[in-house]
């Protein structure tokens, strides 16, 4: 009888595991914020679980934050996608500009932006540049431009390189948050 309960014990942590492992990597994956890449809507060392269903041109939009994998630093990096595929994106003093009509980056955080162009003697927090981008290429940036190594470095990604989009932060719990 005892041993009957230890193998149910077994296969029961077996299965457990299992079903872990796959949430963790199919439904939900789990990403350690490494730097200030991200800052002020991540910060260093914050934990959020991404979502990876569904991830196909269909649902990944402008300013979806996204998890994609830089085979130049062998990584999961996680970053805004700013640029859709066939757009002209461009920077010209701080404005974005997709096909030459002005986008608005609601999600930057003024004092932020102005407080690290001043720390690092800067007049823009974006320098200028343009680029256009193919039928399956994303533009993605880091919310702090400044310190942000992206596709303006690494060149545009492809739907394959993202392999999850929006999520949850859940640590710190001070900083619980959705990320769209």
């Amino acid at each position: 009888m005892k041993l009957k309960q230890v193998l149910f014990s077994i296969v029961e942590f077996v299965i457990v595991v299992a079903i872990t492992i796959c949430v963790f990597r199919f439904v939900a994956i789990p990403i350690r914020i490494d730097g200030s890449s991200m800052e002020n809507t991540l910060h260093d060392s914050d934990i959020a679980l991404i979502n990876a269903i569904g991830v196909n041109e269909d649902h990944i939009d402008r300013f979806d934050v996204v998890v994609a994998y830089s085979d130049q630093l062998d990584e999961k990096i996680i970053k805004r996608v700013i640029g859709l595929p066939g757009e002209t994106i461009a920077f010209v003093n701080d404005v974005l500009y997709v096909d030459g009509e002005i986008v608005v980056q609601d999600f930057l955080d003024e004092d932020f932006v102005e407080a690290s162009k001043a720390t690092y003697n800067v007049d823009n927090f974006t320098e200028d540049f343009e680029v256009t981008l193919g039928e399956d290429e994303y533009f993605l940036m880091g919310d702090n431009r400044l310190r942000s190594t992206d596709s303006r470095v690494l060149g545009a990604f492809s739907i394959d390189d993202i392999i999850g989009f929006k999520g949850l932060v859940i640590y710190p719990f001070d900083s619980i948050q959705w990320l769209d």
